[in-house]
């Protein structure tokens, strides 16, 4: 019979229908604990990083000083930061205070970048806009000097490929396990050379293990990560020794580790 067709066909809807709002419940669900578990994480941070600050007998949120902000485009890891997005801000969770006589700041930064996808394939297809926010931590260390730009960090493939094209960092053939683990770069090669003498040489390849940016009268070590409070406070550690040591070498006068001004770069 005609009506006697139609009943399975309705039970079949009807099934469908509470399987359907069950995967939407279930997916409102795991957003809402993920939303949850999020919230929590970053309040859990926020007090970790609080607790440092009190550790530290330093001051947390109070700010950045308007000098080290001045210098943030010449910082290459936030200037790239920067070039990769928009929207940028910095100081979020801030500790600044002294650490062994020196003014040393950490901080979070975040921007974001914008990606644009179409559904389907054709030109006419609606096109829909992705926003990404990223967030990553520094900390940044005033000196006894003023620097140019200068870049060193770990070295990675990517350098090396670009050394084979032609593209060339400073070389410091005196301190050849530093010059093969580090990539140094920036507009005043003497200086440079200057700068890094064996002991700072020494304790880069010892202990660091990020991004180390110097300019004007600051020093920025960068993951290029979020830190949790114990990363954090390794970093402000590691910041104020480096800062501590770059300026007692520096001071000295003498000649770094690299070759001759005149000499060779790879």
């Amino acid at each position: 019979m005609p009506g006697t067709a139609q009943v399975p066909c309705r039970a079949i809807g009807r099934i469908m229908t509470a399987v359907e709002i069950l995967v939407i419940l279930g997916a409102a669900a795991v957003l809402g604990a993920g939303w949850i578990r999020w919230q929590f994480l970053e309040v859990r941070r926020d007090k970790a990083l609080e607790s440092l600050a009190r550790r530290f007998l330093m001051d947390f949120r109070f700010g950045l000083p308007q000098d080290l902000r001045d210098a943030f485009p010449q910082f290459r890891a936030i200037h790239d930061a920067m070039e990769r997005g928009g929207e940028f801000q910095a100081g979020i969770n801030s500790i600044t205070g002294r650490r062994r006589g020196r003014f040393v700041a950490f901080f979070d930064y975040q921007y974001v970048t914008v990606t644009y996808s179409r559904r389907g394939r054709w030109p006419w297809n609606e096109e829909r806009e992705h926003r990404w926010t990223h967030t990553a931590s520094a900390v940044a260390a005033r000196l006894d000097f003023a620097s140019p730009p200068l870049l060193i960090r770990p070295e990675r493939w990517t350098d090396k490929v670009a050394a084979l094209m032609g593209y060339e960092d400073v070389d410091f053939s005196a301190l050849p396990e530093f010059s093969r683990r580090f990539y140094v770069n920036g507009p005043d090669r003497v200086f440079a050379r200057r700068l890094v003498t064996p002991l700072l040489a020494a304790f880069l390849v010892d202990h660091v293990r990020c991004a180390v940016d110097f300019c004007g009268p600051w020093i920025l070590l960068s993951t290029g990560d979020r830190l949790s409070a114990r990363r954090a406070g390794r970093l402000i550690e590691q910041a104020s020794q480096l800062a501590d040591l770059t300026a007692h070498e520096f001071s000295k006068g003498g000649a770094g580790g690299g070759e001759d001004p005149g000499g060779a770069s790879r």
